[in-house]
């Protein structure tokens, strides 16, 4: 909503007009006054009307932080567990048969899939 607001008000003004328009905004008093408004705005809307919101927003944004700070090493996981799969099955070949008649052609093109580099 506020970027819309942003952009509307920046449709009517010329190129050069342009910093003059967007300098005042990028101020640290605009900044602080707008981030004000808005926790403002939040108070009213969810904590006077006794809405169960805020713990919504609490318990989602919690799980959404933790799993943002745990994905790189879930992806070193990743990486790693991964190539020791391809090395495995570069050595061992394809000794579970699984390209050559194995399990069922949906479970090899799975785990062929699986088994890829990123960058393929």
């Amino acid at each position: 909503m506020a970027l819309r607001r942003f952009i509307n008000e920046l449709r009517g003004v010329t190129v050069k007009e342009v910093p003059d328009k967007v300098k005042p905004m990028l101020s640290f008093s605009y900044l602080k006054e707008s981030f004000a408004k808005g926790i403002d705005s939040y108070h009213a809307k969810y904590i006077e009307t006794d809405s169960i919101m805020p713990l919504y927003h609490v318990c989602f944004g919690g799980m959404a932080f933790s799993y943002l700070v745990a994905l790189p090493e879930e992806r070193r996981h990743l990486e790693h567990a991964q190539k020791h799969d391809v090395e495995d099955f570069l050595r061992e070949g394809d000794a579970d048969g699984i390209l050559s008649g194995g399990p069922s052609p949906a479970v090899a093109i799975v785990v062929v899939w699986y088994l890829l580099p990123d960058e393929f």
